[in-house]
């Protein structure tokens, strides 16, 4: 039976009772008045009775308390959750700046307010903004990460976005980029050594830059937390380490490098203390442009080499070194990373191996990106096939034809055109 009591000196009226699991609560009914802090009193006892007899689902009960929780306050105890997990920051920042971009869009306040319908209202948004389908899959890989993690964890009962999936990057890409021949990164490394300072970097630190980007597929979030501590310049062969925090697959990623850059870059960090970062690179927004300023001036270097009007005016309509070109495929800081990829296919590597230093986790990924740059894979398959098509011989033709007419009208093999009787 419930019972109402007032502490000393207190204003409102307690009420004790025995829950659901046997234990005796007491907690405060919030009222000065006898009569309905009794109701409230009878009303808990009566729903601690239902709950042990279960008419009241207590599972149910708590899931529904807990959808009721305020936006902002569950998306926190998700943050917290991901730096205990040990996600890099800068990760954790992107993934906050988009989810709340969705909620603040679909006016979301509390768990039980999330629905498939108001998300997809804010990615037709996105869409007549002319956001890319990248894009578009960036806030829906945040919020959809946000939900899974509700769900697992008892504050959702199913997770509202399950049938929500991410546009393809294939069939509407608004980036193609396209990789650098060898004769360009020759000249764009050539002027770019000798370039002054733009963008905090002298243009040797840029053209290392560059090379470090191609030769090891590294983003340029990756080569941005790259410290001396990382280099192992000196090993045989040498390479550099990324750590796991700032790789996009959450993995540290050993990648080798030639040692004509290892020496460079053992010049370049020579004074610098063990934890100092080896570039001190501009702001990620300005590091497409760093490139195509290096792009134009090499360009602009290799038509000068052109003394004959009909040759400068061929070499004025190629698109050699030119950062967006005559099929609207440009070259921004990722393409060195595509250009890797590239390179390493003509220099008759393997799928594995490129997929190994591009740190695909699945090959499918690697095939389906660079599997058309394979050089003539197909066209060898199809050749192959040539001697199935060959002619056996015409003796050969009309000796078989006449044993197929012979048993098709009842008349044995004759015994010396039978094999196992010869034999």
């Amino acid at each position: 039976m419930a019972s109402i009591f007032k502490r000393t000196g207190g204003k409102y009226y307690f009420v004790a009772w025995v829950d659901h699991h046997g234990k005796r609560c007491i907690k405060s009914s919030g009222t000065s008045d006898k009569a309905a802090a009794q109701r409230i009193a009878n009303k808990w006892e009566t729903d601690a009775a239902l709950r042990r007899t279960g008419v009241i689902d207590p599972r149910l009960e708590e899931l529904a308390n807990a959808s009721r929780q305020p936006i902002h306050a569950a998306f926190y105890d998700y943050r917290t959750a991901l730096l205990a997990k040990g996600t890099g920051m800068n990760h954790i920042d992107n993934t906050e700046s988009k989810v709340l971009a969705i909620i603040k869009a679909t006016n979301f306040y509390v768990i039980a307010d999330i629905s498939a319908d108001k998300v997809n209202r804010f990615v037709a948004q996105l869409k007549d903004e002319g956001r890319s389908p990248r894009t578009i899959g960036a806030y829906l890989q945040a919020i959809k990460g946000f939900t899974r993690w509700l769900t697992r964890h008892g504050k959702l009962s199913f997770d509202p976005l399950i049938t929500l999936s991410k546009p393809s990057t294939e069939t509407d890409r608004r980036i193609v980029r396209r990789y650098l021949s060898h004769e360009e990164w020759q000249w764009l490394d050539a002027v770019t050594r000798k370039r002054e300072m733009r963008f905090g970097m002298t243009g040797i630190e840029r053209a290392m830059l560059y090379s470090l980007a191609i030769q090891t597929g590294l983003r340029s979030g990756e080569i941005r937390s790259l410290t001396r501590g990382k280099l192992h310049l000196t090993s045989n062969p040498p390479f550099v380490m990324a750590d796991a925090g700032a790789t996009k697959n959450k993995r540290a990623a050993r990648q080798y490098i030639q040692p004509e850059l290892a020496r460079e870059l053992q010049l370049h960090v020579g004074r610098k203390l063990k934890g100092a970062l080896v570039f001190d690179l501009p702001h990620a927004c300005t590091m497409p442009d760093m490139l195509r300023e290096d792009l134009e001036a090499a360009r602009q270097a290799w038509l000068q080499t052109k003394d004959d009007p009909q040759e400068r005016l061929e070499a004025d309509e190629s698109d050699f070194l030119q950062s967006v070109d005559s099929d609207g495929e440009r070259i921004d800081f990722h393409s060195l990373r595509h250009t890797c990829a590239t390179w390493l296919i003509h220099s008759g590597a393997d799928v594995k191996t490129i997929q190994s230093v591009m740190r695909h986790a699945d090959i499918k990924l690697t095939l389906d990106r660079y599997g058309h740059l394979f050089p003539g894979s197909e066209a060898e398959a199809v050749a192959r096939l040539r001697d199935a098509f060959r002619p056996v011989g015409v003796f050969q033709v009309a000796k078989g034809l006449r044993q197929i007419s012979l048993c098709s009208i009842g008349v044995s093999t004759p015994k010396k055109l039978s094999s196992h009787n010869a034999s």
